[in-house]
């Protein structure tokens, strides 16, 4: 069996009622994601057909619902006008969600509930570098700019010698959307002691997640950011919002720390991402948070 993915669901998309499966990765290898870090990351994915294939097809509206960047849109969007500046979505479907995908088609991936999942997350910890030399484990994360871009290091043999010490989080749909499955999934997976990061396309149907999703806001599918952030915000969700060419951040918006660290700062480490619920708790207001323009 594969001990480094776990399906958590299988049952219908909440979009088009399609199979739909949710598979977490990353219980011994690491994400090489160089903007979350060492995150375990939810992909949701349809059950018959590979994320690469339903995006090629236009299928993967089963778990992306409306985003205006799914790539069938996209491309029929610059049939009608070869000089329209849209881009389609940027996640790697074939290097991530595809082998996860594959090794469930195969057999290999043990499906327990989101309940189970959070027990086996709970005993987990990640380590947060720089790692000394003498390590012996190949890690290429010598500093804490340098990370792992191999899947060479191990969470359990770095375990072993009290590197792994910090809490281990996670990304809720690192492909898909979360409000394409049921919101007890993400309930019984999360922790409260761990870091997490949400974001939803389909914000303005699914209120309901604005407590532990950020409401995801770009020019494509949203052109009038006013008219976007105004109904955000009656609706109680933080918003993550990429920038046009040439814009800042608002008054009440803060660039992601990751792009203003230069990567120092990865979302591990961050964690702002994850709705409003502590803003609630406090009683304040938390800025909503950019990304710089997607070229």
């Amino acid at each position: 069996m594969n001990a480094n993915t776990l399906c958590v669901f299988d049952g219908p998309s909440l979009v088009d009622g399609v199979r739909t499966i949710v598979l977490v990765t990353g219980f011994e290898t690491p994400s090489i994601n160089t903007k979350t870090g060492d995150m375990l990351q939810a992909y949701i994915l349809r059950a018959d057909m590979s994320p690469s294939e339903a995006a090629k097809i236009g299928a993967d509206e089963t778990v992306c619902g409306n985003c205006a960047m799914r790539p069938i849109l996209v491309a029929l969007a610059k049939k009608q006008n070869a000089d329209t500046d849209l881009i389609p979505c940027y996640v790697d479907k074939v290097r991530g969600p595809d082998g996860a995908w594959q090794s469930n088609a195969n057999g290999n991936v043990e499906h327990v509930t989101p309940s189970e999942a959070a027990k086996r997350i709970a005993k987990l910890r990640r380590c947060p570098g720089p790692c000394s030399y003498d390590c012996k484990l190949k890690h290429t994360h010598l500093s804490l700019w340098d990370y792992p871009k191999s899947g060479n290091h191990s969470r359990t043999r770095c375990a072993k010698i009290d590197h792994a010490t910090d809490p281990l989080g996670l990304r809720d749909g690192a492909y898909g959307d979360p409000a394409s499955v049921e919101r007890r999934i993400w309930d019984e997976l999360h922790i409260s002691d761990r870091k997490r990061t949400s974001y939803t396309h389909q914000w303005e149907t699914s209120p309901e997640l604005a407590d532990i999703a950020m409401a995801s806001i770009d020019p494509q599918t949203h052109p009038d950011t006013d008219a976007a952030l105004a109904l955000a915000a009656s609706l109680n969700f933080r918003t993550y919002r990429v920038l046009a060419v040439g814009e800042q951040p608002r008054k009440n918006e803060r660039m992601c720390p990751e792009a203003t660290s230069n990567g120092k700062i990865q979302c591990a480490d961050c964690g702002l991402c994850d709705g409003n619920a502590r803003a609630m708790a406090k009683g304040k207001q938390l800025l909503g948070i950019t990304i710089p323009a997607i070229r």
